[in-house]
């Protein structure tokens, strides 16, 4: 094995840890927001298609602020699992950073 094909492979192993740690980080995130964060309505304000997915720009109030946040996230790849514009949705998020950290919930989650 040359130098060169050397490096390939060990920043493909990079790569491929550095996704995963990623991939941890998140479902670890979602978790701890699932069972710390607070429950708020929100309002779809727009859907439009990105490649496979969807991205949801919606809005909802957390508890006590003044204003609402907005937010654009990515929906599930299956179309009949996107909310409409318009539609209300049930959104948690988390009381100390509202704005970076929050979720819409699929139907099946909501309360």
């Amino acid at each position: 094995m040359d130098n060169a094909t050397l490096v390939i492979a060990i920043l493909a192993v990079i790569a491929v840890w550095a996704a995963f740690q990623a991939a941890r980080r998140a479902r670890w995130e979602r978790a701890r927001l699932d069972a710390e964060g607070e429950l708020a309505e929100g309002e779809v304000l727009d859907v439009w298609p990105e490649g496979t997915a969807y991205r949801v720009r919606y809005r909802f109030t957390p508890r006590g602020a003044a204003e609402p946040v907005l937010r654009t996230e990515i929906a599930a790849c299956l179309q009949v699992l996107v909310p409409e514009r318009g539609e209300k949705v049930s959104v948690r998020y988390d009381p100390n950073d509202p704005k970076n950290r929050a979720r819409l919930l699929r139907a099946d989650e909501r309360a």
